[in-house]
């Protein structure tokens, strides 16, 4: 069965990324034809094969033989694999349930994946998705709240700190606003954009403060890395990061990783 999601998340992939390339060049996603970029050709159906249609081609556009850039394969790969891991943590398929908190957080995935392409190319956000995404979170929120669901844990290693009287999420929100709100002051904007106060404002909707945190540590660490690697290559240190795509990646390092780091705590700290 999470075959099926890895499948159809490549289908996924593609079609995101169209959002993303319309969304760059301020053209609408929903009714126009998929095309060349190049010649503006409008493609085939056997050339919109997510994988398979790009091997076949050689990489190639098949009218004007320009490259197709990496990018198409590698967004429906990533795609493929975040709805693939999804299905194995919530396994939709076994109940009403597990497919609604799947839903939820393959369209916060889904979205961030967008903006993520979009702040690569822009260096900013999608104010529309944000809204959108905000919307989802405060059903998600209802949702559980009416219905006594508990947030699910990701990582288990820092929930256990938090302790208050707010709702998990709302705490996440503000300690992740809080943060990246003080970086944005102190650097007067120049650090980061206020765009990405705003989405990891959106974000902490869906995770308990503990993974939130988790989240902002990779985050944080594979953008330093990302920056570092930016400062040996131009040398210069006022180089824009856009951070969006860290955030995704955070969000899917905690997800992988989040149980594993909390085991090797415990065994280190508590092998008792």
């Amino acid at each position: 069965m999470p075959l099926l999601f890895f499948f159809f998340g490549l289908f996924w992939g593609s079609f995101l990324n169209n959002i993303a390339f319309r969304l760059v060049k301020n053209e609408n996603f929903l009714f126009n034809r998929s095309k060349c970029p190049y010649c503006g050709k409008i493609l085939k159906l056997k050339e919109l094969i997510p994988i398979l249609s790009f091997i076949l081609q050689k990489g190639k556009c098949l009218n004007c033989q320009k490259k197709i850039s990496l990018r198409y394969p590698l967004t429906e790969l990533i795609t493929g694999f975040f709805v693939f891991y999804l299905s194995l943590i919530f396994l939709p398929w076994k109940s009403f349930p597990n497919f609604i908190e799947f839903i939820f957080y393959f369209i916060l995935l889904s979205v961030l994946f967008i903006l993520a392409l979009y702040d690569l190319d822009t260096y900013l956000v999608e104010t529309s998705f944000l809204i959108f995404l905000l919307i989802v979170g405060i059903i998600f929120n209802l949702y559980h709240y009416f219905l006594k669901i508990p947030i699910r844990d990701f990582s288990y290693l820092f929930n256990y700190f938090f302790f208050f009287n707010l709702p998990e999420t709302i705490i996440s929100s503000l300690i992740l606003t809080s943060i990246f709100l003080l970086i944005f002051l102190i650097t007067k904007g120049r650090g980061l954009g206020f765009g990405d106060v705003e989405t990891v404002f959106v974000m902490g909707l869906f995770f308990k403060p503990g993974d939130a945190l988790l989240i902002l540590i990779f985050s944080s660490f594979f953008g330093s890395l990302y920056g570092f690697y930016l400062f040996l290559k131009n040398k210069n240190l006022k180089t824009p990061i856009p951070f969006i795509p860290f955030f995704f990646i955070g969000i899917l390092a905690t997800f992988i990783l989040g149980e594993i780091i909390t085991k090797i705590y415990f065994n280190l700290f508590l092998p008792f």
